[in-house]
């Protein structure tokens, strides 16, 4: 009888992190994978990422509703709500023998908090870690007390977890999944990326925003300074941006990067979603990273670029020694980014990274089945 597998996403950037794992689970007879879509992969404004998870194939895929249009403090939490009664629909119609939870987002908490009555599974992915400018950070540990199994980053992280349960027992220390068998994955041609996305054939600067979300009465001049930043760097450097995910007004930094595109219609690029090996392609061939995203601290220093990490989302999480962090200060951004440009290249190690990630996931679970 085969392990019934489902995995929870709600946005590009948890799926992208779970495709080592969904391409080994989706190979092996042993289990029978479902993949659980909803929040930002349902929505046409974030880029209806549902569609890719369908060309990808990797098994059955259920689509849960509920996500908020809009992003302030009082829709993210009537969203939360909405999120919460149409899973406990969903947990009361479907059964499995582990559901996988990743990261630390509003809708993912949702989720999993609507599961705590029907006993579900819960393996959680990335937590124990910290990013004390945000309030993901509340999210990541609600999930950690719901989950029976915990696939964390580094050892630290480990602790944090073990701390959290009050137990030692099944947490595994896995490093960074979306890093698993990244010496060998083959990327996309920038060239071919480049013209899927109609960016210039030119020298760039990769950019990521999101707002903060514990100062949130702060974003609107951390948008002033954002614009005033990449409107200096873009007179030398083309600015590829990401735009931001769906957090509390995550819309003013996605108009602050259309006014941009604007009035630099030349000099900036718009992405809504690039997919996991686009974007990494676009990272291997950028000159260096910008901004506040998770994928600075994690993915960047396998490829060898340094990140100019800005402000305080996320403050407290382990960094490798391509970060340079920075307050929401144009002088600090600025000078960063002249240091960089001196250094170029990053040469030591992604603290995060592991061998066998995916392996060592399943491996714990076919284990715990037996």
């Amino acid at each position: 009888m085969k392990i019934k597998i489902g995995i929870l996403t709600s946005s590009r950037a948890d799926y992208g992190i779970y495709k080592p794992l969904l391409s080994k689970l989706s190979e092996d007879d042993r289990f029978d994978l479902t993949i659980i879509a909803f929040g930002m992969h349902l929505q046409k404004h974030h880029g209806s990422t549902i569609e890719t998870i369908r060309k990808d194939d990797f098994g059955t895929i259920h689509k849960v509703f509920g996500m908020p249009e809009k992003d302030t403090e009082q829709e993210i939490s009537k969203g939360y709500g909405q999120l919460i009664v149409y899973f406990s629909e969903y947990w009361s119609n479907h059964e499995f023998d582990n559901v996988f939870a990743l990261g630390d987002r509003f809708e993912m908490s949702a989720a999993v908090q609507a599961g705590i009555p029907f006993r579900v599974n819960f393996s959680h992915i990335h937590g124990g870690e910290t990013t004390l400018g945000a309030i993901d950070n509340i999210y990541r540990h609600q999930i950690t007390l719901a989950s029976s199994n915990h696939f964390v980053a580094a050892q630290s992280f480990a602790k944090k977890v073990s701390d959290l349960i009050g137990s030692k027992q099944n947490i595994l220390d896995v490093g960074a999944l979306s890093l698993d068998g990244f010496e060998n994955l083959i990327l996309p041609e920038w060239t071919s990326v480049m013209k899927e996305f109609n960016i210039p054939s030119e020298n760039f600067i990769l950019v990521t925003f999101h707002p903060e979300t514990v100062n949130v009465n702060m974003n609107k001049y951390y948008c002033k300074v954002i614009y005033e930043v990449l409107e200096k760097i873009s007179q030398n450097d083309h600015i590829v941006i990401t735009m931001a995910n769906a957090d509390t007004m995550g819309s003013l930094f996605r108009e602050t990067s259309k006014e941009l595109k604007e009035k630099y219609p030349n000099k900036i690029s718009l992405v809504e979603s690039f997919g996991k090996e686009n974007y990494f392609s676009a990272m291997k061939a950028s000159k260096f990273l910008i901004g506040n995203t998770s994928s600075g601290i994690l993915e960047a220093a396998s490829y060898g670029k340094f990140v100019v990490n800005v402000g305080t989302r996320q403050l407290g999480r382990l960094q490798s020694g391509n970060v340079i962090n920075t307050d929401f200060n144009k002088k600090q951004i600025i000078a960063a980014v002249e240091k960089i440009k001196i250094d170029k290249n990053f040469r030591g190690v992604n603290k995060y990274y592991k061998p066998n990630t995916a392996n060592n996931i399943i491996k714990f679970l076919f284990n715990e089945r037996l």
